[in-house]
């Protein structure tokens, strides 16, 4: 019978240190299990500030974007304003050929009305040196 206590005694001692071995076994796979819970959560954590980094960046991607509209229609209005400025350029640019033109017209017209004063005077001082020589001649013979 002690031989049947020591078996039984045996295989109570076997089964504790089953249980202990399962025992701590168990707590090893909790633990890692909640090591691997933990490092999911800080995943699940890294991924949401990742999404986070990806809206903030979009966000900022769409503010570019809109300034670069916003330049776009800038850079269209001045480019506007240039054609513009041309058109007014080239507008007084005619103008001044347009008076250039005139200004060369009256000043022939001018040059032309000198020239005639010129013949006039001329001729006037041609007819008093006549008359005066003829005023003359009677006045020698008269007196």
């Amino acid at each position: 019978m002690m031989s049947k206590n020591n078996n039984i005694e045996d295989m109570l001692s076997q089964l504790i240190t089953m249980v202990a071995a399962i025992q701590v076994e168990h707590k090893e796979m909790k633990q890692a299990l909640e090591g691997m819970h933990q490092e999911h959560k800080e995943m699940k954590q890294a991924l949401e500030g990742m999404h986070q980094e990806q809206k903030e960046m979009k966000r900022a991607f769409e503010g570019m974007h809109q300034e670069q509209k916003e330049m776009k229609r800038a850079f269209e209005g001045m480019h506007q304003e240039q054609k513009e400025m041309k058109r007014v350029q080239q507008e007084m640019h005619h103008k001044i050929d347009e008076i250039e033109t005139r200004a060369e017209e009256r000043h022939k017209e001018i040059l032309d009305q000198l020239t005639a004063f010129k013949h006039d005077q001329d001729f006037i001082w041609e007819k008093t040196v006549r008359h005066e020589r003829e005023i003359h001649a009677i006045k020698m013979k008269l007196s």
